[in-house]
């Protein structure tokens, strides 16, 4: 089963204030996701690696890396077009987030 890690969500997704990741945090909570609904979100995410096919697989030094495209549906406003990158690390068989991209509607 994929694996969303808390603090992926927490200290990333959701942060505001990362160097990288400001960005993306005001998209999602602007779109409702926050920390009393961590649950949702990861569902969310993990609903979109069950449903959609693998666009793209990338051998890494850690393990497998896995591209998948989806939507997800927010609490608030309009549906968010995303791209996963999963990796099943060596040794191990369930794959793990590693990011989460937002893309433009076509």
């Amino acid at each position: 089963m994929a694996f969303v890690p808390e603090e992926k969500i927490t200290h990333y997704l959701l942060n505001v204030e990362h160097p990288d990741g400001w960005g993306k945090a005001q998209e999602f909570r602007k779109r409702g996701y926050n920390e009393s609904n961590i649950d949702i979100m990861i569902g969310d995410l993990i609903g979109v690696a069950r449903s959609q096919p693998v666009s793209e697989v990338k051998q890494s030094e850690y393990g497998t890396k896995y591209v998948i495209y989806g939507v997800i549906h927010p609490p608030i406003g309009d549906d968010l077009l995303i791209l996963l990158v999963w990796q099943i690390d060596h040794g191990r068989i369930a794959p793990r987030l590693l990011s989460v991209y937002l893309q433009e509607p076509k």
